[in-house]
């Protein structure tokens, strides 16, 4: 067992993956990665990193948004996945 960002992940291996891993207990923010397998633990701790700069991107661009509105007073239309400006 081993616990990675309050998620804890236990080792579950078969014949076809001696390494597997699952992930058994995570907290309510981060309850997608509930019950999921990885082939290995580095594999995991990648998903769970990945998960966590995508969100931090996310909440970026949004704070951004709201930022030129307040300054300009106009909203401004952004793709939140692209970052670029909508037609």
């Amino acid at each position: 067992m081993q616990k990675y960002k309050n998620i804890i992940i236990e080792n579950t291996p078969s014949e076809k993956f001696p390494e597997l891993v699952t992930m058994t207990k995570t907290p309510k923010s981060k309850d997608i990665f509930l019950g999921r397998k990885y082939i290995n633990i580095t594999k995991a701790i990648t998903a769970i990193d990945q998960h966590l700069a995508e969100e931090l991107i996310l909440k970026g661009s949004r704070r951004v948004k709201e930022e030129l509105t307040e300054l300009f007073g106009v909203e401004v239309a952004l793709d939140v996945e692209t970052g670029v400006e909508e037609q």
